[in-house]
């Protein structure tokens, strides 16, 4: 019963927060659409979630949740509210290596990209991110 109710658990926002487990439902396809630099994320999709910090905002999914096959430990993104700055998509990969991670992605098409797609390690944890140019999108 426990594994239950952990698997029907909402992302966690890193203030505390939780969007209810319904809304979690249905952003998390545009969320891994962006990320994986397939679709922008309009910052509409995002209303609600967390309103005091307009343009960025850090999601922990409680319940499983993988781009390009990998696990995801979270969610960094920022959506330039002017649309000057474009936007930036990133997943936290957990227990994986950079040289893991970017296997992974030179095995996912590259064509049909909106953004630049990379992969990296700023600190102890690898990143995968995707850089949209200015989106024009308020």
């Amino acid at each position: 019963m426990n594994a239950l109710l952990l698997a029907a658990m909402p992302v966690v926002l890193m203030d505390g927060t939780a969007p209810d487990f319904n809304r979690w439902l249905q952003i998390k396809p545009a969320i891994a659409a962006a990320v994986e630099c397939r679709h922008v994320l309009p910052m509409h999709v995002l209303n609600g979630i967390t309103p005091d910090a307009p343009g960025s905002w850090s999601l922990t999914p409680a319940r499983s949740f993988t781009t390009f096959g990998l696990p995801v430990t979270r969610i960094e993104l920022f959506i330039d509210p002017d649309g000057e700055l474009g936007a930036s998509y990133t997943a936290v990969i957990e227990k994986r290596s950079l040289a893991q991670v970017r296997k992974q992605l030179k095995l996912a098409s590259q064509r049909g990209r909106i953004g630049q797609l990379s992969a990296d390690q700023p600190g102890a944890e690898v990143q995968v991110s995707c850089a949209v140019a200015a989106t024009g999108q308020g």
